[in-house]
């Protein structure tokens, strides 16, 4: 007789710690999780210091602190976040980006020591912890690991100092940058480098929009302004100054709402914004997204101009959850068919602003979504849906009505050229044969006389040579006498031969 058994499937901690290390891809994924838990502190301004050699980063910020209590609560065990015990939102009514609670260790990426300096208001303390790293460089092997299977991330230090009760900030300083991250932030120079590129650094935003704006994609920057610049992209602060055309007012409300989020980031004493430039040079088309499904919500914007877009890194799409990015734009368009409308694919970009639903279908890299969770499945065929839809119009709007405007004004030009050998050519015919053809010119010159496409083929028909005989000699066959007709058909004979 079979004998049945139960038991729990549960997640080791050795996963947990596999899980967070090696998480974030480069220094602007570390960076902009240290300044989206500004964000959630309640900050209203961030400032960011990449000394020139970038021997060392600051993080700055005058959001709501923390006390010696709540840093062991919220850092001490990875993973086991309360960031949202309480509420979904902060003090000041913002939705939280942190829910998991492993931002915190992006800081490992960049540096082995960090250093935090924290006072919370209404609380008389100061606390300054010194966090080291360095056990996470050491083989598996030779990782400390507790007796409840819980594995060290690395060790701190803190000392409790008076305060007072109206202080509230937040202070995070990396030491001992590792060298990879030091190569790439080492660049902040007032000049570009001698490569030609181009660097955001002591920029205003008005400035830093001309440079995004003329810019291919990313690598016409320096390493330093890429990853600023990226930074930019994926926290909650403001668009550029000019990022739209003028006639683009549909757009107001997103640029609005990311305002009414009172948020700054300074970088080196440089006000931070998303790289954003929508250019137009008079062919655009704009088109609002709304998804309202049973697993989902969001809204957005398609927008197409013709041509390919610059820079190139806003061909795709930029799904937002809660005021952050999910990643970059994604060229493939959440894996649209790469068949359909190809050439208007690479004249479109898009943002979209999603509700929590999507969420529950995050990664724990914050930078791609689980496409087998229902949200994404819903999110992802109303958006295509809705994209194959804009794609069509794009064609219309942007290519087919211009060209056949073009033809249109190419087929008056042309009845004007022909105006023109009439009228050299008409001395030589009689008064009555001159005002049959003039009245005739007229009427095809008129405003409005070539507008069908019907008109405008006949207008714009090529002839080979031997249809131009053909019709030549019929004509001449209805117009002249018999031995009119055979001179004249000898002479255009020998005249398109010899030509």
């Amino acid at each position: 007789m079979a004998e049945p058994f139960n038991g729990e499937i549960t997640v080791a901690s050795r996963i947990v710690d596999y899980l967070s290390s090696g998480l974030y891809n480069s220094p602007a994924a570390c960076l902009k999780e240290l300044v989206n838990n500004s964000y959630d502190a309640d900050a209203k301004r961030v400032d960011v210091f990449v000394k020139p050699d970038a021997a060392r980063i600051v993080v700055a910020d005058d959001g709501v602190g923390m006390s010696q209590q709540e840093f062991v609560q919220h850092f001490d065990r990875i993973s086991e976040s309360h960031k949202r015990d309480a509420s979904q939102t902060t003090a000041a009514g913002r939705l939280k980006i942190g829910k998991i609670g492993i931002g915190f260790i992006a800081a490992n990426e960049l540096c082995d020591v960090m250093e935090i300096e924290s006072t919370k208001k209404g609380v008389p303390e100061l606390i300054r912890v010194e966090v080291n790293f360095r056990e996470m460089r050491l083989d598996v092997s030779e990782r400390r690991k507790r007796d409840d299977d819980t594995w060290v991330k690395g060790d701190y230090e803190g000392t409790v100092e008076k305060a007072g009760r109206d202080e509230h900030y937040t202070q995070v300083t990396l030491k001992e940058i590792r060298p990879n991250a030091r190569g790439i932030l080492e660049g902040a120079t007032l000049r570009p480098h001698v490569s030609g590129s181009s660097s955001i650094y002591g920029l205003r935003p008005e400035n830093v929009r001309k440079l995004v704006a003329a810019a291919d994609d990313w690598g016409d920057f320096d390493e330093y302004s890429q990853a600023m610049l990226q930074v930019g992209l994926n926290v909650p602060v403001r668009y550029l100054p000019q990022w739209r055309p003028a006639s683009l007012n549909a757009l107001a409300e997103f640029e609005e709402e990311v305002e009414a989020l009172g948020f700054s980031v300074f970088v080196d004493g440089s006000d931070l914004r998303k790289p954003v430039v929508l250019q137009s040079d008079g062919r655009q088309l704009l088109r609002p997204i709304q998804i309202d499904g049973d697993h989902v919500s969001a809204r957005g914007y398609f927008y197409a101009r013709h041509g390919v877009l610059r820079p190139q890194w806003l061909n795709g799409v930029l799904v937002r959850i809660r005021n952050a990015a999910v990643g970059d734009y994604d060229g493939t368009f959440l894996n649209f068919k790469t068949s359909e409308q190809t050439l208007f694919q690479r004249w479109t970009t898009c943002e979209i602003w999603a509700d929590d639903r999507l969420e529950e279908a995050l990664n724990i890299d914050r930078r791609t979504l689980r496409i087998t969770h229902p949200a994404y499945i819903e999110f992802q065929e109303a958006f295509h849906d809705q994209l194959s839809e804009f794609l069509r119009a794009s064609r219309d709007a942007l290519h087919k009505q211009p060209a056949a405007k073009r033809r249109v004004e190419e087929a008056r030009r042309e009845v004007g050229r022909l105006s023109e050998a009439i009228e050299r050519e008409s001395s030589s015919l009689s008064p009555l044969a001159r005002r049959e053809l003039r009245a005739a010119i007229k009427r095809r010159s008129e405003p409005n006389a070539i507008s069908s496409p019907a008109e405008v083929r006949a207008v714009l028909r090529k002839f080979t040579v031997t249809e131009m005989y053909e019709v030549a000699l019929e004509v001449a066959r209805d117009s002249l006498s018999a031995s009119q007709y055979e001179r004249f058909a000898a002479a255009l004979a020998k005249r398109l031969i010899d030509d």
